[in-house]
């Protein structure tokens, strides 16, 4: 089985994580200013019955929204904070196969090792 190389553009998670912030901060924004809006108009409904019944309904249903809107948001930051995370673990691996090259390296070029193979 031919052995494949990895390649991960870090740069590149990093850049898309960055991104993700301002997504996550705008849904966050839009479900404050929706609510904000729905307070500010106090009881459109009405006090009468059917003022009640539509506001039976329409509540749980505004609150819903409300808390989907900002469960993507919370979604979009996790996306973020998971590619930063991705980023860190794929260069602290890199860094630690250059480290154990550079080690072997330097003892191959030392004539380092305690093997039989010399000449």
């Amino acid at each position: 089985m031919p052995q494949e190389n990895l390649r991960v553009d870090t740069d590149g998670l990093l850049r898309a994580a960055g991104a993700l912030g301002p997504v996550a901060e705008r849904l966050r924004l839009l479900a404050e200013g929706v609510q904000h809006q729905l307070e500010a108009l106090n009881d459109p409904a009405g006090n009468d019955k059917f003022g009640q019944q539509f506001k039976g309904k329409h509540d749980p249903q505004s609150a819903l929204v409300r808390s989907g809107v900002l469960g993507v948001g919370t979604a979009v930051t996790n996306a973020g904070q998971g590619l930063e995370s991705l980023s860190d673990v794929f260069e602290a691996a890199e860094d630690g196969a250059r480290s154990t090259a550079t080690r072997l390296n330097d003892q191959l070029n030392e004539g380092g090792g305690k093997g039989g193979g010399g000449r």
